[in-house]
């Protein structure tokens, strides 16, 4: 019992077959590539979009830092007022802390 192919069946070349596995491989590998770059580009667009409501979150951090530091600053100086603001928030746990002056350099 020989692997014997009758006279008129051609069994079809290794090599064909080693094309069509390399050919697959390839493809698959092009398919990855093109979709990590279509990820690429939506991410870096997405970034992109989120630089200006960041910036924009940032400034308003800034403003209110600024107005906390000087209603801690004004609660310092004697203010009643701005001590029952910063007594209201110490309640709910909100700390303000009045800014520090680095020392003045002769």
């Amino acid at each position: 019992m020989s692997d014997q192919t009758p006279s008129g069946v051609r069994k079809p070349p290794l090599e064909l077959g080693l094309a069509l596995l390399a050919l697959s491989f390839f493809a698959a590998v092009l398919f990855q590539t093109v979709q990590l770059v279509r990820e690429r580009v939506n991410y870096s667009t997405i970034a992109l979009n989120q630089q200006a409501p960041l910036e924009n979150t940032l400034k308003l951090r800034n403003q209110i830092n600024a107005l906390a530091n000087d209603t801690a600053a004004l609660a310092q100086s004697g203010n009643a007022a701005a001590k029952q603001v910063v007594d209201d928030l110490a309640r709910q746990h909100i700390a303000l802390h009045p800014p520090t002056t680095p020392p003045p350099t002769h």
